[in-house]
């Protein structure tokens, strides 16, 4: 079961990660690559949370789906510290 957990830990963020950088070249703000990219996000967490809450009992799936908040509240920030970084290095390409 944690292998299945890590599993949907990494893909989430590779997604989100993933989807808000090629979006970002779209757009002249990060601000709404990183809004779609942690909706996607939250879709993922969402419907992993519901398969979490069915496989386990009850006091286990409450602690999976609070293990899953946090790890969508930190998956967000290293996101938002990517896009950041990622859309400073394109405004940085840009005026040169």
């Amino acid at each position: 079961m944690i292998s299945i957990y890590i599993l949907i830990l990494f893909i989430s963020a590779a997604v989100a990660i993933g989807w808000s950088w090629k979006r970002l070249l779209d757009f002249n703000t990060y601000k709404k690559p990183f809004v779609e990219g942690a909706a996607l996000q939250f879709l993922f967490f969402v419907i992993a949370s519901i398969w979490w809450l069915v496989t386990e009992d009850i006091s286990n799936g409450i602690m999976g789906v609070f293990y899953y908040l946090i790890a969508f509240l930190v998956i967000m920030v290293i996101h938002g510290y990517v896009l950041h970084y990622l859309f400073s290095k394109k405004k940085k390409e840009v005026s040169q």
